[in-house]
């Protein structure tokens, strides 16, 4: 069994614990158990089943559970084909928006195969899961809102997806808008345009990401930005001053 304990995090909203692998044995049982975070495991393969006050329910490869703070669980590998499942535990502002969830759902494709790797470099960088709990959060709650609110379901997406390759007319094509059009229409709702806010998502996870130490080079990954020298120049003129001030700026006496 592999289990990290994370570094300390700048974020309110979601606050990564501990993530690992576990590769368990036949009839493994763990529980009847009360936690104090949320704890979502990924299975892999081989399955098991999530014991609650709502009922036992079945977990095969390809699905995951969700574990809710303050609630008692059990979960127990299959005796002939017992699970190995990856997890990871967090707390948080959003945190308990989980607890409308399912307990158990299908996976989105290539989350917990994401979330293995990065345990098996042994990543403690609390950015990278905290980019795939707001992954999962858009796979679990996106369809919650109306069909034809798509500006708000644009937002949220930028919101959660930041940090990957996103252009305005890459999200114009995806919701089935014309990119100039589109433009006029978020800007009229959220007073901002598409380009502008996917900028302001990413310069405010930057931010927290230098001040929690990380390099220039990595924070410019983490933010979706494929190139060190044109996330300086958008973090320059987004705040006033380079990323490699970032720390200095923040120490700066308040007036």
């Amino acid at each position: 069994m592999i289990e990290i304990v994370l570094q300390k995090t700048a974020s309110t909203d979601i606050i990564p614990l501990c993530v690992g692998e576990h590769i368990t044995p036949s009839s493994h049982r763990f529980g009847p158990h009360i936690r104090d975070f949320t704890l979502i495991h990924f299975c892999l393969s081989g399955k098991g089943t999530l014991s609650n006050d709502r009922g036992d329910h079945p977990v095969s490869a390809g699905e995951l559970f969700i574990i809710r703070e303050g609630e008692l669980t059990t979960y127990t590998a299959d005796e002939r084909d017992p699970w190995h499942y990856v997890w990871v535990g967090f707390v948080g502002g959003l945190a308990r928006s989980f607890d409308s969830a399912p307990d158990v759902i299908k996976t989105p494709t290539g989350l917990g195969e994401k979330l293995r790797e990065a345990i098996l470099c042994g990543t403690a960088s609390p950015e990278i899961y905290i980019s795939m709990i707001y992954e999962l959060m858009h796979h679990l709650f996106s369809g919650s809102r109306e069909p034809q609110d798509k500006l708000a379901e644009i937002r949220r997406y930028i919101k959660y997806e930041y940090m990957k390759d996103l252009t305005a007319g890459g999200l114009a094509k995806r919701f089935g808008f014309d990119r100039s059009h589109l433009y006029r229409i978020f800007k009229a709702r959220f007073g901002v345009g598409i380009k502008e806010y996917l900028t302001e998502v990413r310069m405010s996870h930057a931010r927290d990401l230098l001040l929690g130490g990380h390099r220039v080079a990595d924070t410019a990954y983490m933010v979706g930005y494929h190139d060190e020298f044109n996330f300086s120049k958008a973090f320059s003129a987004y705040f006033g001053y380079p990323p490699s001030k970032a720390a200095k700026q923040e120490k700066k006496p308040k007036a």
